[in-house]
């Protein structure tokens, strides 16, 4: 039997499920919104999507949230398309941080 790939929980006991109710931040909000118009503008499709999500590792799939998986898949396809470099991408999240306009992140 091959090998499972990390999104493959079919069959497998998955313990209690959480019923308290999270609030959404306002920057996953955001990211869900460019998701969704990068897939309807044809920039990015649901498959392309899905296979960077199974690509990830194992350990960086259990241990990052289910937005941070989202955002992380969406700047990797971007790269990968040349539509925005990991670089650029990186330098200009670090002067957003470092401007100190974190108030949307939680």
């Amino acid at each position: 039997m091959a090998d499972r790939l990390i999104t493959d929980v079919g069959g497998l006991p998955a313990g209690e499920v959480p019923r308290e109710e999270v609030p959404q931040l306002y920057w996953e909000k955001l990211m869900i919104a460019m998701f969704n118009v990068l897939v309807a503008k044809g920039f990015l499709t649901l498959d392309e999507f899905r296979r960077a999500v199974e690509e990830m590792s194992p350990e960086t799939y259990r241990k990052t949230s289910f937005y941070n998986r989202r955002l992380d898949c969406i700047a990797r396809l971007l790269d990968e398309k040349g539509l925005i470099s990991a670089d650029v991408l990186a330098r200009r999240t670090d002067a957003i941080l470092a401007a100190g306009t974190r108030d949307h992140v939680g």
